[in-house]
């Protein structure tokens, strides 16, 4: 038993404050490092020293590119040394995508001449419909007729020509086909290896949950079936290979996706926070991101690589492509319009001879999104009494042949919407609204057209 009169030192005297915990002190950074802009330095440093991945789609480009952007790419690719790496999953990706890639330029340019010829029939049927209600002599429909085809001939063979100028340099022998050399020469020994069949099944598998969940990277193909889980099984060799090396790493990839890449007004500004902390927490390493056309810009200075402009304003044009398919593809799977499908329903409108339609939806784009009934029966000839229940049938139909193409989602908002006033009637519609997603696209259209919507 303790003496009263001693104190037990390891008491606690609980009258007694206790000394409060020390915090760690942060800075504004810390756990925002998505938005630190990499300086120069920094990116220089990863091309030197650290660990330099390219994706899929950035050796699938080199089929894109003309001669100057491909060799300026693989200049900088070859003064990379060791530091440049492929994950098995890429080169997985790029043999399935190789031969629809070599043969994208022909059938692009067999589908531009389809719709050429399409469109041309279309201008036949009109040419031959006005004709008729004005009489014209034949000898001048012959001639119009016959400027017609010539223009339409010379532009098939312009489009023909251009295709056998600037297609890449391909063919479906791996032996004749000079970018499969110079990727076979520029990545030997730079592979990783396969995930074995246990390991991939643990991935892919945790690659599904992902998706499922949208955790990035990979949610954006979740359409993509069995594939979906392609992108989670790139970056977790990535993570495999940072966490063995020690060293940050580059990420150059031309998927601007939002699973890849945060967005500010739609521009991608560097990788997602989730993918910085992961790749900290799973390697202790940093994680940068670059396009293809700042990858090579930044090379070409790094490694003091004469760059001609051409060269990257080649880069810069599949860049730009890539990110407008993107966002349209982002919209529609918003249900909001898109550029592609305005200006396929204004086409269509106008060719099936409902050149009124297309002028009511031009005004309430000028109009701020309204056009009244009033408006409407002038634009459209129609008189005081009539209703406007036909208005919208042929936009209808039309809208539903867009679907059907793929070019609008199932759910997508009616393009114009009745609007009904009681101050005006109780049955009539006051005038129709213009989709918010569509105004400013029309607006677009219109201004490259030098259309006036008035």
């Amino acid at each position: 038993m303790q003496d009263q009169g001693v104190t037990d030192p390891t008491a606690v005297d609980d009258s007694m404050p206790q000394k409060a915990q020390i915090q760690p002190k942060l800075g504004i950074f810390d756990g925002f490092e998505s938005y630190r802009s990499p300086s120069e330095g920094d990116l220089a440093r990863v091309m030197n020293a650290g660990l330099v991945v390219a994706d899929a789609n950035v050796l699938l480009d080199l089929y894109r590119y003309t001669e100057q952007g491909r060799q300026l790419l693989l200049s900088v690719m070859a003064k990379l040394g060791n530091q440049l790496w492929i994950p098995n999953q890429v080169l997985v990706e790029f043999w399935r995508h190789r031969l629809e890639t070599v043969s994208a330029p022909k059938a692009s340019a067999a589908s531009a001449i389809k719709e050429l010829q399409d469109i041309k029939g279309k201008a036949t049927g009109v040419l031959r419909n006005w004709a008729g209600r004005f009489a014209l002599p034949e000898d001048e429909l012959k001639r119009i007729f016959e400027d017609l085809n010539s223009g339409f001939e010379a532009a098939t063979k312009a489009v023909d020509d251009l295709v056998v100028k600037h297609a890449g340099p391909a063919d479906r022998d791996t032996a004749a086909d000079p970018v499969v050399a110079a990727l076979e020469k520029a990545l030997a020994a730079r592979v990783g290896a396969p995930l074995s069949p246990e390991r991939y099944k643990e991935v892919a598998l945790e690659g599904q949950r992902r998706v499922t969940q949208k955790i990035p990277p990979g949610y954006m193909d979740a359409g993509k079936g069995d594939n979906a889980v392609g992108d989670f099984l790139v970056w977790s060799q990535i993570l495999d290979e940072a966490r063995l090396r020690k060293c940050d790493v580059l990420l150059v990839t031309g998927d601007v996706k939002e699973d890849w890449w945060r967005r500010d007004n739609r521009q991608a500004s560097g990788p997602r926070q989730e993918l910085i902390d992961e790749m900290s927490c799973e390697a202790g390493t940093r994680l940068y991101m670059l396009t293809p056309r700042q990858f090579t810009a930044l090379g070409a200075s790094v490694f003091a690589i004469d760059a001609a402009e051409t060269g990257l304003d080649d880069i810069d044009r599949v860049d730009r492509s890539r990110e407008e398919v993107t966002e349209e593809v982002a919209e529609t799977l918003q249900g909001l319009w898109n550029p592609s499908a305005v200006e396929a329903l204004l086409e269509k409108l106008v060719s099936g001879g409902y050149e009124d339609r297309a002028a009511v939806i031009r005004w309430a784009a000028d109009n701020e999104g309204f056009v009244s009934h009033e408006t409407i029966r002038e634009l459209c000839h129609y008189s005081p009494e009539a209703k406007l229940n036909g208005l919208v049938r042929p936009i209808s139909r039309f809208t539903m042949e867009l679907q059907a193409a793929g070019l609008l989602p199932d759910h997508v908002a009616p393009l114009l919407q009745a609007v009904y006033d009681p101050n005006y009637s109780y049955v009539k519609a006051s005038g129709f609204r213009l989709h918010a997603s569509a105004e400013p696209l029309v607006q677009a259209l219109a201004e490259a057209e030098g259309d006036d919507p008035e």
